[in-house]
């Protein structure tokens, strides 16, 4: 019984201070080192684990509960990046917030349905049209937008008072972009790169800067998705370095994003300041903590539950999913310290393999 314990404080030992590696990310730019970016995404699974062995230790009244209940307790201002409470999800009316302005921010993956299925492109486009006619939001940050049928989106998007976009593609035959829609008037228009845009809109006097960003892909492909899930069951051999490889290279081109582009208008701006779209990252990334350093995550601010917005292709809203694949908060909403979140949501849709957040927002008083 005695070996059975130490072994079991053993294990207990080490899942405690993999729980405090899974949150060094912040501190720990992948350019010095790569390892507490990968471990990141484990955060929930063992934070998960300790709980678990918390909870065993302290039923059998042993001192062990100690070693999980330390390593929860210093890393438990995590879990507000991926659980909040009490927050608002309704947009408050225009007539009690004048200044109230309203965005969402939605990868809608050329309209290709949860199931990525090109054949669905069109219904999933009327579906799309019909979503954002219930939304209402005054602003639209659209990512992997299909700028061919998206002509015809475009049209019904005008119909509905959206008279003012602006877009950024790569190559001129590049079938998808990053595209801000408005019924605010734009004054003013950046091209930061091919997936990233900048505008100016103004509501009433007061110009509101929103940047809208599609930060670079781990462009995992099916066989990858398969392997992360074989990975998630324990089954790690040589095909498993694919993805830990795609993992890596995009952790850096985030790093490299954020010095280069992001950076210098975060923090070179002189009016209010929202950054949304999807971050291709997690709360408990590097590049997270580097945005929420400088700015405020409106889902820290009014939202509710897990908010997951990547469903990992399974069309299951869970943090993480049956099929071991991963489903993270990845799109996100930042705003400046001279704007004030009213609402937060993240809305059911069908039109991606992300989900819409809806945000509103007005001028915090002095």
């Amino acid at each position: 019984m005695k070996m059975i314990r130490y072994i079991l404080l053993a294990v207990n030992v080490l899942a405690a201070i993999g729980l405090v590696l899974t949150t060094l990310a912040g501190d720990v730019a992948p350019t010095t080192s790569l390892v507490p970016s990968v471990l990141a995404y484990a955060f929930l699974p063992m934070l998960a684990v300790n709980v678990v062995f918390f909870l065993g230790w302290l039923l059998a009244r042993r001192w062990q509960c100690l070693v999980s209940g330390a390593a929860v307790a210093l890393r438990f201002s995590f879990v507000g990046l991926f659980l909040q409470v009490g927050g608002r999800s309704d947009v408050p009316p225009i007539d009690e917030y004048p200044g109230r302005v309203s965005l969402m921010t939605y990868n809608v993956h050329g309209f290709s349905g949860t199931a990525l299925e090109v054949s669905v492109k069109d219904s999933v486009a009327r579906q799309f049209v019909e979503l954002v006619r219930e939304a209402d939001a005054d602003v639209l940050c659209l990512q992997e937008y299909p700028l061919t049928r998206g002509v015809r989106v475009t049209d019904s998007l005008q119909q509905l008072g959206y008279n003012h976009h602006y877009g950024s593609r790569g190559n001129p035959g590049a079938p998808k972009g990053t595209v801000v829609f408005s019924r605010l008037p734009i004054t003013y228009v950046k091209r930061i790169d091919p997936q990233k845009v900048l505008v100016d809109v103004l509501k009433d006097s007061v110009t509101v800067r929103i940047c809208c960003v599609h930060m670079g892909s781990f462009n995992f492909n099916l066989s990858d998705r398969e392997e992360v899930e074989r990975m998630g069951r324990g089954l790690v051999d040589s095909t498993s370095h694919g993805p830990l490889r795609k993992a890596k290279q995009t952790v850096l081109t985030h790093a490299k994003e954020w010095d280069e582009q992001l950076r210098p208008i975060v923090g070179e701006c002189s009016v209010p300041l929202v950054v949304a779209g999807d971050m291709n990252d997690i709360p408990s990334s590097w590049l997270y903590a580097r945005l929420a350093d400088k700015l405020h995550d409106a889902y820290r601010d009014e939202g509710s539950g897990m908010s997951v917005t990547f469903n990992g292709g399974n069309g299951r809203v869970v943090p993480i999913g049956r099929g071991w694949f991963p489903e993270f908060r990845i799109d996100m909403v930042f705003l400046s310290d001279d704007l004030q979140t009213l609402s937060y949501r993240r809305l059911r849709s069908d039109v991606s393999d992300h989900y819409p957040v809806l945000v509103s927002f007005q001028p915090a008083k002095r």
